[in-house]
């Protein structure tokens, strides 16, 4: 996971740090990420029931979303979102290789240490983070039972 304040500073850093000069990097959050463990933290996040993920089912979230765009546009309406439509927010499509992922993919930050940049961010601090700044901005809905 990489927050967007890391990769912004990352950017700034690389770009005025001479020895990062024609360097690439990778820039993640800098904490150990599975999407095993963010389930549970989603549910709460969303407000719905958790249900625990299974490894071995099938599933495919492209699809599951296909046809959902409707229930988005009502689901604007009722808490009077900023007008999006389905397709411009998300790309069901994108998360469906990450998600199969078949093994534990990680990315090191320590090459970004060796050059001098520490940052990092608590991935489950960021995306209770995002969510509540997403719904700030009337992007997505905040549930009241």
């Amino acid at each position: 996971m990489t927050d967007a304040g890391v990769l912004a500073k990352q950017h700034v850093w690389a770009a005025v740090t001479e020895d990062a000069k024609n360097q690439a990097f990778n820039c993640t959050n800098g904490d150990v990420f599975t999407w095993k463990s963010m389930w549970m933290l989603l549910s709460e996040v969303f407000d719905v029931k958790f249900v625990e993920l299974n490894d071995k089912e099938e599933f495919d979230l492209a699809e599951l979303m296909r046809d959902k765009g409707e229930i988005w546009d009502l689901i604007v309406e009722e808490y009077g979102l900023h007008k999006t439509k389905l397709e411009e927010i998300a790309s069901f499509e994108a998360t469906v290789p990450f998600l199969r992922f078949e093994f534990q993919h990680v990315s090191s930050m320590n090459k970004s240490k060796d050059y001098g940049f520490f940052e990092y961010a608590d991935t489950f601090k960021s995306i209770r983070f995002w969510v509540a700044k997403l719904r700030e901005m009337k992007l997505i809905p905040v549930y009241q039972h």
